[in-house]
């Protein structure tokens, strides 16, 4: 039976996930969402810090100088915010730029820049507009006065795949033009900086009229711009995507490709964050304007309820080894406990190894499936709190947890216990692997 496995998994799914994992767009995007994440983890903390539930005088957290602190500075000190996860878009589109075009040996910033360019160009309307006395005091201009004003509401988490899209065919039609030589190119003589931006002349005129084109068409024709268009296409997938089914699918394909040898949450991460990072800003949003917050499979759901440890929920596989008889058993969990607890894995997956090793396969591929349906079913039931901002995934998952929901103390208590039951789960599995270890070592005697 293991046999056959490990046959179907080297034939079949080997393959499979090898293309996967090479293919260039995805690496992109997954790029594109890696430069972006230092800023929409500050901006996800400071949104967290001002909405801490300390506000409320019936409530016994109640605090009155956080109270009177945010009613007089939180416009001011919410700032930051917007210019990191209210404008994420604009990172991500540069981040797959820079990264695509470096995959076709071509100049990354410049590239960076085109596909940033391209998504501005289809999503952020720019226009004078006459600014009344309540705005103008908060941007210190005079009443009634005229200010270029650029729509900015398609730059955060809503303009995600416009920027995936357009970032995309922004340099593909760069690299078309290179590779038919329709370029400027100057003299040696020229600084390398000045001869690169002559490079990008043609390509940008080109990318104006095709792209304009389109916006034109679908402005007039359908009176909406392309990031609404993109939206409504997209929406049934934000929708379906949050339900427990493609939870399950996405850890399905996840732990599969990890037990295969291959690093399954990279493979997908572009799929995952493009997923759940528009729908942490719609929880954002809503905790903003103090609306209820909706959306279960947010930001680091997986980091909290799932990936303690790292994939398979190997920290309560990490606690069993170091408990173990077996030596080598027990020396790899002395090497990989302090790693599992910020969710680093590497050590224990192909030390141990979990990598091919069927008789760990049940309780790694089946743990994050049980702790994912319980998280997604208590947190629908509001009986644990809802994910509103956006956590270091190295957080050790009680305290990630913590965090991401505003605080809420159930969801940290959930994770502990999460880890606890899978520390019980592993344990027989692992007694079963140390008995087949102790057979092999007979056998080699």
């Amino acid at each position: 039976m293991n046999d056959k496995l490990m046959a179907l998994i080297e034939s079949k799914i080997l393959p499979i996930a090898a293309k996967i994992a090479s293919n260039r767009y995805l690496n992109a995007i997954r790029d594109g969402f890696v430069f972006a994440m230092p800023f929409l983890i500050i901006g996800s903390f400071i949104l967290l810090i001002l909405n801490l539930p300390f506000t409320d005088k019936s409530n016994f957290l109640y605090m009155e100088w956080y109270d009177n602190l945010m009613k007089a500075f939180k416009g001011n000190l919410v700032q930051p915010f917007y210019v990191s996860m209210g404008i994420m878009s604009l990172f991500v589109a540069y981040g797959i730029g820079y990264s695509l075009a470096g995959h076709y040996q071509l100049s990354s910033i410049t590239g960076g820049f085109l596909s940033l360019f391209s998504f501005l160009l289809v999503s952020a309307k720019v226009e004078y507009v006459p600014i009344v006395e309540a705005a103008a005091k908060s941007l210190l201009v005079e009443a009634d006065s005229y200010i270029p004003v650029m729509d900015i509401r398609f730059m955060d988490a809503k303009g995600l795949f416009v920027a995936i899209i357009f970032g995309i065919l922004s340099i593909e039609i760069f690299r078309l033009l290179v590779k038919k030589n329709l370029i400027i190119t100057l003299p040696d003589s020229v600084p390398p900086a000045i001869a690169k931006s002559f490079v990008l002349l043609i390509p940008i005129v080109v990318v104006i009229v095709i792209f304009q084109t389109i916006n034109i068409i679908i402005q007039k024709g359908l009176l909406m711009m392309i990031p609404e268009l993109v939206m409504k296409i997209f929406e049934p997938l934000l929708h379906v995507s949050d339900s427990l089914p493609s939870i399950i699918i996405l850890l399905l394909v996840i732990h599969l490709l990890w037990f295969a040898g291959l690093h399954g949450t990279n493979i997908v991460d572009a799929i995952v964050k493009a997923i759940t990072l528009s729908n942490l800003a719609i929880n954002q949003a809503a905790l903003q304007a103090g609306e209820p917050v909706t959306k279960i499979f947010a930001g680091g759901f997986f980091d909290s309820y799932v990936f303690m440890g790292g994939v398979g929920t190997t920290l309560g596989l990490a606690i069993a080894m170091i408990r173990s008889k077996n030596e080598h058993i027990k020396s790899m969990g002395k090497l990989s406990i302090v790693p599992a607890v910020f969710n680093i894995n590497e050590p224990i997956m192909f030390g141990a190894p979990v990598v091919m090793n069927p008789v760990l396969m049940i309780p790694f591929i089946g743990l994050p499936i049980i702790n994912a349906t319980i998280a997604w079913v208590l947190t629908k039931l509001n009986i644990i709190g809802h994910i509103v901002s956006l956590v270091p995934w190295t957080t050790p998952g009680p305290l990630a947890a913590l965090l991401a929901t505003n605080l809420n103390i159930g969801s940290m208590i959930l994770s502990l216990v999460l880890i606890f039951t899978s520390y019980l789960v592993y344990i027989p599995f692992l007694k079963a692997y140390e008995i087949s270890l102790e057979r092999e070592e007979a056998n080699n005697k």
